[in-house]
């Protein structure tokens, strides 16, 4: 299924959006987030404990360290890859979507709901 995120052409380094798809189990979200001239696109839910990485405010990242973080646990995952760098998870990743471009929105290809 593709969920449309529109205008983040415009977001900056850092800068994140967040996004809600349907599951079998209710809404869940995702997030894209702009590193450097990439776009990403991620479930919002930390690898340690499946709760949001963020509290409900949409902000994933801590410039000071180039990284997001869970503001739960503390964990740091690399921007680009979404693996855990530091913290509780080492080494875990974030679940990643495929996401394309069209005009200044993203098309962001998430699962199917069973």
């Amino acid at each position: 299924m593709q969920i449309r995120v529109p205008e983040i052409k415009t977001l900056k380094h850092g800068e994140t959006r967040v996004f809600a798809f349907p599951s079998r189990y209710g809404d869940l979200q995702g997030f894209l987030i702009r590193y450097g001239e990439d776009l990403h696109a991620y479930e919002n839910k930390c690898c340690h404990w499946p709760i949001p990485l963020d509290f409900g405010d949409g902000d994933f990242f801590y410039r000071k360290i180039d990284r997001i973080v869970c503001k739960n646990h503390g964990a740091e995952y690399d921007p680009q890859t979404g693996i855990c760098d530091e913290g509780p998870c080492l080494g875990e990743g974030l679940t990643r979507f495929p996401l394309v471009l069209d005009g200044e929105d993203a098309l962001v290809t998430v699962p199917e709901s069973e």
